[in-house]
């Protein structure tokens, strides 16, 4: 879903709908406390018996993979697949990549089929614990069919696209996660501005300005980072001038000799000075003999904040040479606390006195905007004048604020933000919008359970319900069990920051209530497993208000949630890609 009309609202509408339909049939299930899940039984009160028995028969693998959708689809392909050899039969299978991505995975014996909208529809062979994953995976974003792909995108604007035309950067002082989200992200801005032709990019929440630098060095572009926190920006500043220097000096080092062919080792800085993105080449492969780069111009010019970008037109006899703005690019951090009503073309204006506010046509981008900021810079889109373009991945649903009321001062909230939702009086509550955040593909990808601080915190309960009587539940303990040498010293650890007398228990009792509970563990971890279905629905809840709210705004014209990110690099990995009229 990418154009903005009266059936995309329709659609949305609808799917928030059932959606919180289905959340509110399992209130138990996503508003359970892990720290209660002994002192109140949760096992026996909250999952019914054929579901325990299925749990508890499963393996550590399967029991990992269970609320991902990708490596447990496999596997059922891969059971089909050998069931089918085995009988000699000749069953259907899917006829396309589409169908086979659409079918819904089983456990052990059990399938389910799922057509194109993501409804399920179990076969009698389908076990209790089948349909329970399958019912909530129709609801993820991945089976709701109304994310839009990047090759939607650019084809809708008229982009040739290549699945291959990836950019690169020099992966300095940054991490593989960051270093991934950056350099796809930054693709994914640069050609959005060049598309809508876009002025500037005002990177909101850019913190240490990874992406900024990105969109500068790499890109050319001019960039505004704008954070709340003064040590963020300044070490934006110290980072921006250590990465520079580098910078120039990966110029330097890869210079090309006189016959300017491209060598495999200047290749990627070659491309990577190159102001349009859209003349890079992708993966590793460097230009043979035949395949010669022709530098035409170069220029160096000086701004006034000391930054240098060079600028190459290069052209290859496998890219086009396309037209590039004449204005040399600049990263720019600055603090300030954004708001809906943030003035941003004074911002902008104050650092590019040639620029008109009526004229100016900017960008919001943010990478991983924490809690309500994601909210505010989607209000501070539809209300800017300037703000033309928007490519926004959210974060940290755990810490947004809610509506407590129907009608109450919605602009003071993170959630929800559409007027479909608004009037409802929808809440989800801390604990749901903690389980949001899971990382269930990454949970998948690493094949383990539960760690065993969860599983101490919660024998801890007990203790402390048994010998203590009373429960506050305003107190927390923290992260003892890291530090802990082992179960007897955390719960000692623990109880002295619950402030309660730890000399009240002995080690010996203390090891008893371990002894006690070890049997049950894989209760806790089925259970976690269990509960972590729902974690993409949630997350799916959240993301379609956002995506919800920007299409009942008249000034959109275009706005999809497009999946940009590996799930087991950046869990957090959709975008919200919104164009105005």
């Amino acid at each position: 879903m990418w154009t903005v009309s009266e059936e995309s609202r329709h659609i949305l509408r609808t799917r928030l709908e059932n959606l919180w339909s289905f959340l509110q049939s399992k209130p138990g299930l996503i508003n359970a406390h892990l720290v209660d899940f002994y002192t109140e039984n949760t096992w026996d009160r909250l999952v019914p018996k054929e579901l325990q028995d299925e749990l508890l028969s499963l393996s550590d693998s399967d029991l990992a993979s269970l609320p991902s959708s990708n490596k447990l689809e496999r596997k059922r392909r891969e059971a089909t697949e050998t069931e089918d050899s085995k009988q000699g039969d000749n069953k259907s299978t899917p006829s396309s990549p589409n169908e086979s991505s659409e079918s819904g995975p089983a456990i052990g014996n059990a399938k389910a089929t799922e057509n194109v909208c993501g409804n399920s529809q179990c076969q009698k062979g389908c076990s209790p614990l089948e349909k329970s994953r399958t019912e909530a995976q129709q609801f993820a974003l991945n089976n709701s069919g109304i994310c839009a792909s990047l090759e939607d995108v650019w084809k809708t604007l008229g982009v040739d696209y290549k699945e291959e035309d990836k950019p690169r950067f020099v992966k300095e002082h940054m991490n593989v996660k960051k270093s991934h989200e950056v350099e796809i992200l930054s693709g994914v801005v640069a050609r959005l501005c060049q598309v809508c032709q876009v002025d500037q990019v005002v990177d909101i929440g850019s913190g240490k300005g990874y992406l900024s630098e990105c969109l500068y060095l790499q890109h050319g572009l001019t960039v505004l980072g704008v954070d709340a926190s003064d040590s963020n920006t300044h070490g934006a500043k110290k980072r921006s001038q250590l990465l520079e220097r580098q910078w120039t000096g990966l110029v330097n080092r890869t210079r090309t000799p006189a016959n300017n062919k491209c060598s495999s080792v200047s290749e990627p800085i070659r491309e990577a000075l190159t102001k349009n993105s859209e003349s890079e080449t992708a993966g590793k492969k460097s230009c043979s003999a035949e395949h010669s780069c022709d530098t035409t111009q170069q220029e160096v010019s000086t701004e006034s904040t000391s930054h240098k970008q060079t600028k190459k037109k290069t052209k290859c006899s496998k890219t086009k040479n396309r037209e590039t703005s004449s204005k040399p690019g600049s990263f720019t951090p600055t603090t300030a606390f954004i708001h809906p009503d943030t003035d941003l073309a004074a911002l902008v204006g104050v650092r590019n006195s040639d620029e008109t506010p009526e004229g100016l046509r900017l960008l919001l981008t943010g990478l991983h905007t924490c809690g309500d900021l994601s909210p505010t810079m989607l209000r501070l889109f539809v209300t800017c004048p300037q703000a033309t373009v928007l490519c926004s991945v959210g974060c940290c649903y755990n810490i947004l604020t809610e509506q407590e009321e129907p009608g109450a001062q919605e602009e003071k909230y993170g959630f929800p933000l559409s007027q479909a939702l608004q009037t409802k009086g929808v809440h989800l509550g801390r604990t749901v919008r903690m389980l949001s955040c899971q990382a269930v593909e990454r949970m998948s990808a690493e094949g383990q359970l539960s760690a065993m601080s969860l599983f101490y915190r919660a024998v801890l309960q007990v203790i402390v319900r048994d010998k203590f009587g009373v429960i506050d539940k305003s107190k927390t303990v923290g992260k003892v069990a890291a530090k802990s040498k082992g179960f007897v010293d955390y719960v000692r650890q623990a109880l002295r920051r619950l402030q309660l007398d730890d000399a009240l228990l002995s080690d010996e009792e203390i090891t008893s209530y371990f002894e006690q509970y070890q049997g049950k563990l894989r209760q806790l971890q089925a259970f976690i497993q269990l509960r972590a279905c729902l974690a993409p629905c949630i997350e799916a809840f959240i993301l379609l208000d956002r995506l919800c709210f920007l299409h009942e705004q008249p000034g959109v014209s275009h706005a999809a949630l497009v999946p940009v990110f590996d799930p087991v690099i950046s869990p957090r990995c959709y975008a919200l890609v919104a164009i105005r009229k």
